[in-house]
Formats: structure tokens, C-alpha cells, sequence
């Protein structure tokens, strides 16, 4: 089959090659009248390399982008970001199979691949395929590919976390019985604030008010951010002698600090279950769902989680002290 002039050619190259079959584009002309040419990719199949030229005149892009790798992507994207877009750095790690790879020869299947073998949660598996949408999304506008593969990527079902755990109140009486030890204060300042590790880190110990038991902190929602926690009178002399300093900056130091403890109670949880424990004896004392809203961070159509009168305080801590 002949193919129409200036459309570009296919040519099998000489020799034993996994890619024999090369799609060559004019790009120009020299000052003299010679073709200025350049190599579109190379090809398994000559099916495959007519293929690959079809698809560049339904959607032309600049030969320069050919090898833009989604690594090199994932940068340029991150340069049109506000700086929060970093909160991705994880996902983009989980797909290190990804990264050497041409962007537009990713496919579902390569995404698909990265989501069945990742051993993370359901959550984290979301961000990742969250992560690939926005790219996707970023290259299309780009004009680099034409196509959301991402959007095709199926996802776990949704199954009950049994990951997370609340402390019984044995493991509750332990941590009390070892509140000198840091690892220990940690877990009662998680267990009756309902903090996420995360949360706790990121307090600003400037924000505690001994005289009205409350402190402001939170992050990841509307309505946890900048939220009222109240201080419960069983860690309140905690929280008065506590180095907040001592702190590591990442979770994932959080808990290592955690499991190097001499805390038997701490061995078989993790930090994330204090938030868990606080929410379970929040319901056991049969606190009300918004009330419970309100200390957790949790969204509710009804409450302005940002409006905060001295009664409310003083619901919030009245509620913290019944469990």
C-alpha cells in the first residue's frame, strides 16, 4: 500500500532486532533540498508501525515530546502545582515500574499492573490512581496523548479496613500505668483527642489553652482543619509537661518511636488506632453523633464546624471527660 506524500514512511531496518519496523517523519528541509528526517519509534510488527503513524496524524505532537518519560512528566506537572501537590510524592514512588517509561506508550494494562502487585491499602491505592488521572489530564492539555487510560484502572473493592483496632480498657490501664514513658503519653493523647498521628505531629503547641482545656489543630478535611480539641482531664497533666519538640517530622517515625518502646500495649496497635479507640468510647458513652462530629474532625451537613461558642467548648470537653 502506498502511502500519501509527506505522510511518512515505514521501513524494516537490516540485521536481528526485537523492533524491526521504524516509522520516519520529514520534518524539513535543508538549505540544498534534502529531507530533514526524524524517527517517529520503532516497532514489533509493520501492523503495528502503520498503526503508530495513523495514530500521529490523528493526533500530531511535537516529535520533541516523543520521549517525554513519566518521570519527566510528573515533574513538569509538579512545576504548574501549588506546593501541597508534593502530598503526591508517595503515590508517584509506588510507581517506580513507571517512571523510565515513554508516556504515551503507558497503557491501562501498565497502570492496572502497578495497582494488583501494590500491597498498600485501598485509600492509598486511590491516590495513586488519582495521581495518574491528574497527569493524564495534564498531558492531554499538553496535547502529548489524547486518551485517559487511567480513568479505565479498577480499584479493590472497598472492604472493611481490619487493619486499625481499638485498645481495650486492659491496654488503656497499661499505657496509664507507663505515662512516664513518652511512647505511652503519645498513645493517651491520640486515644482521648482523636488526633490523627498526622495531626499531632503537625500541632502547634502555641495553639494549647490550659486555662479553657482546648487546643486548635487538624489537617486533611474542611472540617477537621483548624478544629477545637478539647483536653480531657485524664491527660491534661500530660499534655502540661509534654515535649512537643521531641517529635519526629514524619509518621512513618512516629512509628518506629512506637514499636522501639518497652510498652507491651503498644506492640499489636498502631498510632492511627488512638483516633479509632477515641471514636469507639465516644460511641460507648453514647456521645451524639454531632458532638462526636465535632471532636473527630468528621464532616456533617448540619454543623459549621468553624463556629465555636464558649457553650460549645464546653460541650466538647464535658463530652471528652465521659469516656
Amino acid at each position: 500500500m502506498k502511502l500519501p506524500n509527506k505522510y511518512g514512511c515505514v521501513r524494516k531496518l537490516s540485521g536481528a532486532r526485537r523492533r524491526p519496523w521504524a516509522v520516519v517523519l520529514t520534518t524539513g528541509w535543508t538549505a540544498d533540498g534534502k529531507q530533514v528526517r526524524e524517527y517517529l519509534g520503532y516497532y514489533t510488527t509493520k501492523k503495528d508501525a502503520l498503526a503508530a503513524l495513523a495514530a500521529y496524524h490523528e493526533s500530531p505532537f511535537e516529535l520533541s515530546q516523543k520521549n517525554v518519560t513519566f518521570s519527566d512528566l510528573y515533574q513538569a506537572w509538579l512545576d504548574t502545582r501549588k506546593p501541597n501537590a508534593k502530598n503526591y510524592n508517595a503515590a508517584y514512588n509506588n510507581l517506580a515500574d513507571l517512571h523510565k517509561m515513554i508516556f504515551r506508550d503507558i497503557r491501562k494494562r501498565h497502570i492496572q499492573a502497578v495497582i494488583d502487585k501494590c500491597p498498600l491499602s485501598r485509600a492509598s491505592l486511590l491516590l495513586i490512581k488519582t495521581l495518574c488521572n491528574l497527569m493524564y489530564k495534564f498531558a492531554i492539555d499538553q496535547e502529548l496523548v489524547n486518551m485517559n487510560y487511567a480513568s479505565l484502572v479498577e480499584l479493590p473493592k472497598n472492604e472493611p479496613s481490619e487493619k486499625h483496632k481499638p485498645f481495650t480498657a486492659e491496654e488503656i490501664k497499661e499505657l496509664f500505668d507507663n505515662r512516664n514513658l513518652y511512647a505511652a503519653q503519645i498513645a493517651l493523647i491520640l486515644i482521648y483527642t482523636g488526633m490523627r498521628p498526622g495531626e499531632l505531629l503537625a500541632l502547634d503547641p502555641a495553639t494549647i489553652d490550659l486555662e479553657t482545656r482546648t487546643m486548635r489543630g487538624g489537617i486533611k478535611t474542611t472540617a477537621g482543619k483548624n478544629r477545637i480539641i478539647p483536653i480531657a482531664d485524664k491527660i491534661l497533666p500530660i499534655i502540661k509537661q509534654f515535649d512537643f519538640g521531641a517529635l519526629p517530622k514524619r509518621a512513618n517515625r512516629l512509628i518506629v518511636m512506637w514499636k522501639r518502646s518497652n510498652v507491651p500495649a503498644l506492640q499489636n496497635h498502631l498510632p492511627h488506632d488512638g483516633r479509632h479507640t477515641c471514636a469507639s468510647l465516644l460511641d460507648d458513652a453514647e456521645i451524639s453523633l454531632k458532638t462526636r462530629q465535632m471532636i473527630l474532625g468528621h464532616s456533617s451537613g448540619d454543623v459549621t464546624n468553624k463556629v465555636y461558642t464558649h457553650k460549645t467548648t464546653d460541650q466538647l470537653l464535658a463530652a471528652i471527660n465521659r469516656i
